[in-house]
């Protein structure tokens, strides 16, 4: 394929016109853009992604989760606090045993350090751990690790995120990642300084990633695309299981080689509780179930009295601690009634995976007590929305903590709390709408708006529509474009949009090169990108392979929204 240069004029109405010229006729004061060889945008009109199709080394520009579009995240350096993974020190390790204590009071200050982009908040999977020592200790069963795959294919019963940590790197040395399901996939990922990544998992799905390159020596910023079932947020228990005995889920978490084996003294304290629940293994497991997540949910932060010397013993009797003594009581319970139970745990809180037939994982959450949460890293961020409640029990002990981001929660702005806090079901973190990639196949480059979904092209053949006075109108600035590209490569494109309020964070952004004094008309829809927490967007618009050697206005516009207007630059 011969290299066609494209030249720019800034000056020109649209933010720019666009050059293309004959072989080896560069524009003057042309600026040439070295990179590597990149695929065109994936042409997946049911794709949440935006931008390049996610690989190892290539994350795309962006995603659609419910009513936001969210970029990837910016590369550089640690930010003040953040913690470097491989590191010992605060949020920069996975605890591989922990013991219960008597500490059964409110805590004080918790700190949750944000890592994904829709934040799970405070559900971060850090240590998850499987098996109970006699002494009551738990540890991971199997630390035996596998390899995971990088790619894949996302669909609508998968949720998105967006991760990005510092990590310290030694040649062949895992290091632990925190993860937001058990069974989390990653798409893609880009590390900088640049190297190659291999990501795993152990027995209890706690994830690590490391480096075998020779060369991997020192603090790297890793910023990878992951997906996972929406149904691990949203937890339900379908029809014919709820109905299965007790004694059946059991049977078939031994045949799924997840079953949780008790030691004989951890078993004879957990079969007392279960018959003061009235559970035994003839109940129905969604009422066992309920009735232990009611239980452990109904735990409140005070003093013990009178102890046995039995820790399980004393939290389960006197329905006492915070999330740690709920979960640690509840995985207990749950594996002596035959239930998978894994307790999960990051510097913040903790809480329990139950397993449950024709699902699978499903988080649950206990809840807990503390003065307050502190949260750092969420700047700019969504937090995340689940497809739906938890089917289970609440009791008052369990609606006003924490976990529900109730009482004093700091780091999160108001707007943060509020999106959060709307009912479920509406703009869940796991929906999307169509992005259709618009590029033109007639092969003359000529272009047509047909295929562009709800972008706004400019021209009078564009999605345009009298704007609603009740909304708000963005306005887009183009801030810079490459003076040159080439056909079938890409070309820089820099932004900013902004509303009467402000900078927009998380808006799509499409660009557009259409033929100059046509106004607009005959647009090509040639890339796609999303506006970060300040209202900048930059990315690299892919040029037709078979654009006509032409000059060509380019544009930016935003699409209507719940709130705004569209726009399209000036």
């Amino acid at each position: 394929m011969s290299r066609l240069a494209v030249g720019l004029a800034l000056v020109i109405v649209g933010g720019g016109a666009l050059a293309v010229a004959a072989p080896g006729g560069d524009a003057p004061g042309a600026r040439h853009v070295l990179h590597e060889d990149l695929p065109a945008p994936a042409v997946d009109d049911d794709s949440p992604l935006v931008g390049q199709t996610p690989a190892a080394g290539q994350n795309p520009a962006a995603f659609t989760a419910g009513d936001k579009v969210l970029p990837e995240p910016a590369m550089g350096p640690a930010k003040d606090g953040e913690p470097v993974l491989g590191r010992s020190g605060f949020a920069a390790d996975r605890d591989t045993e922990t013991r219960p204590d008597y500490n059964t009071g409110a805590d004080g200050t918790l700190h949750y350090v944000s890592v994904f982009n829709p934040d799970v908040l405070p559900f971060k999977r850090m240590s998850a751990l499987d098996r109970v020592r006699d002494d009551y200790m738990l540890t991971i069963a199997s630390a035996t690790t596998v390899e995971l795959p990088v790619g894949g294919h996302t669909d609508p019963s998968r949720d998105r995120f967006w991760g990005s940590v510092m990590v310290e790197l030694q040649p062949g040395r895992d290091v632990a990642l925190p993860s937001v399901a058990p069974d989390m996939r990653i798409l893609s990922y880009e590390a900088e300084p640049r190297t190659t990544l291999t990501f795993s998992k152990d027995g209890a799905d706690n994830f690590y990633v490391r480096s075998d390159e020779s060369s991997a020596q020192g603090t790297y910023r890793v910023n990878f695309l992951v997906d996972a079932d929406a149904g691990y947020f949203a937890p339900q228990i379908p029809a014919a299981v709820s109905g299965m005995r007790l004694r059946d889920i059991a049977d078939a978490a031994d045949d799924a080689g997840l079953a949780v084996p008790l030691p004989t003294n951890v078993a004879a304290e957990a079969q007392r509780s279960l018959r003061i629940l009235g559970l035994s293994s003839a109940s129905y497991f969604g009422d066992a179930l309920n009735k232990l997540v009611y239980y452990f949910r109904g735990f409140e932060a005070k003093q013990l009295g009178d102890l046995t010397g039995d820790v399980y013993r004393d939290l389960f009797d006197n329905q006492a601690g915070v999330c740690r003594h709920r979960s640690f009581a509840f995985l207990i319970t749950a594996a002596a009634a035959g239930i998978p139970t894994r307790y999960v745990t990051n510097e913040a809180h903790a809480f329990v995976e139950v397993w449950v037939p024709r699902r699978g994982w499903q988080r649950v959450d206990l809840g807990g007590a503390a003065l307050r949460l502190e949260v750092t890293g969420a700047d700019g961020k969504t937090l995340h929305r689940p497809r739906a409640e938890d089917p289970f029990a609440k009791p008052p002990e369990y609606t006003q903590n924490y976990t529900q981001l109730q009482g004093d929660v700091r780091g999160l702005s108001a707007s943060q709390l509020a999106d959060k806090r709307k009912p479920l079901g509406d703009d869940a973190s796991g929906d999307y709408g169509p992005l259709v990639d618009g590029s033109d196949d007639g092969g003359d480059g000529s272009g047509d708006v047909d295929d562009t979904g709800d972008a706004v092209a400019p021209g009078d053949d564009g999605n345009h529509r009298p704007p609603d006075p009740k909304k708000l109108s963005p306005s887009v600035t183009v801030t810079m474009v490459d003076s040159v590209g080439y056909r079938g490569e890409p070309i820089h494109v820099e932004g900013r949009v902004d509303d009467p309020h402000g900078a927009m964070a998380n808006v799509r952004v499409d660009v557009f090169v259409a033929p100059p004094g046509q106004g607009g008309n005959r647009a090509v829809l040639i890339g796609r990108g999303a506006t970060d927490a300040t209202g900048r967007f930059a990315l690299d618009a892919d040029v037709p392979a078979d654009l006509q050697l032409w000059t060509y206005e380019l544009y930016v516009s935003t699409p209507e929204t719940a709130t705004h207007n569209a726009a399209i630059s000036d």
